[in-house]
């Protein structure tokens, strides 16, 4: 028979294998739990990192895409100058931004070829009316639209210069109507270039003459004031667009329209020949000699919007009978 300490004995035995395998099982658990928890912790604080940057990811490239960007292009116009009077043109620009969004607005560009200002996106560039240049000068322009893309990758206030691959071109006016000059008039007005109304009527006054049958030719004989010359000749002062001159009173003058590189011809004439001409060029000309000469031409000097003004003179018996009042008018001229 076993006795009662050793019966005791395994029973302790077996008590203290089991509180061993408990405990074994508890710390296993806790070291389970442990170990899951780091890992959960950690793919959590991952997660939420990642979920930062992507959010400053996105942030910035709202950013981006929400900035603008100066575009200068390119402008060639004989006679316009927006920082002499002219107003500048203005320009539809149509298309998508890089954000996806349709995008529609009406900029104005000066004749250095600035003053438009894009997000990211493609867009295409179209003329809606002429400018008004100096004393109501305007002009043709392209129909055709103009490609620009504005790169999203672009710093901050970086700009773009489009002036070599982008040119508008603006051209002696051979299609403008009365609606042309009243559709630049209003949209300069409506943008707040209140010096188009003035510019606007000068435009009527230089490209359309209501009171003559001839559009083309008009009697441009404005005597405003009539004196005498250092010669004793009774004269009268011509104010025109490009100069004013001292003419005798017996002289008429009429101005038309050019074409190509002239802009205006003013034919002076006395009993009905014409015995001087002076033109006035879209552009300087490299011109030497004098009135007197053969040749009978003179450059008198150049138009405030860089044209030449030209003077020839006729071949007619009252040209050559006239020629000492011919050189004593153009000394009077003053360019404009």
């Amino acid at each position: 028979m076993e006795s009662s300490d050793s019966r005791a004995a395994k029973v302790l035995g077996a008590l203290g294998s089991r509180r061993m395998l408990l405990g074994i099982a508890v710390a296993a658990v806790v070291i389970v739990v442990a170990v899951g928890g780091t890992m959960i912790f950690q793919r959590a604080e991952a997660e939420r990192m990642a979920a930062e940057e992507l959010a400053r990811e996105q942030e910035e490239r709202r950013e981006m895409l929400a900035a603008s960007h100066d575009v200068t292009i390119g402008v060639d116009a004989s006679g316009w100058d927006t920082e002499e009077g002219g107003t500048p043109m203005p320009v539809l620009i149509s298309g998508t931004t890089a954000a996806g969004e349709d995008y529609e607005e009406r900029q104005f560009v000066d004749s250095d070829g600035e003053g438009i200002e894009l997000v990211p996106g493609s867009y295409a560039l179209s003329v809606e009316a002429s400018p008004f240049g100096e004393y109501g000068r305007m002009y043709d322009y392209p129909s055709a639209d103009f490609a620009i893309a504005v790169d999203e990758d672009l710093a901050e206030g970086e700009g773009i210069d489009m002036s070599d691959d982008l040119v508008i071109e603006l051209s002696y006016p051979d299609n403008l109507t009365p609606d042309g000059v009243e559709r630049a008039r209003e949209i300069a007005l409506d943008a707040g270039y209140d010096e188009a109304d003035d510019l606007a009527d000068r435009a009527h006054g230089r490209y359309f003459d209501e009171d003559e049958e001839d559009e083309d030719e008009s009697d441009a004989s404005s005597a405003n004031t009539t004196s005498t010359s250092k010669s004793g000749t009774n004269v009268r002062t011509y104010e025109g667009d490009f100069f004013d001159i001292e003419l005798p009173v017996a002289w008429d003058i009429r101005v038309a329209s050019g074409g190509g590189d002239l802009h205006a011809r003013h034919t002076v004439s006395l009993e009905g020949e014409d015995i001087l001409i002076i033109d006035v060029m879209w552009g300087d000309e490299d011109i030497s000699g004098v009135i007197t000469d053969a040749a009978g031409v003179q450059k008198l000097g150049v138009t405030s919007d860089g044209g030449a003004v030209i003077a020839w003179r006729g071949n007619g018996p009252r040209t050559s009978n006239s020629m000492e009042l011919i050189e004593e008018a153009l000394e009077t001229i003053d360019i404009k």
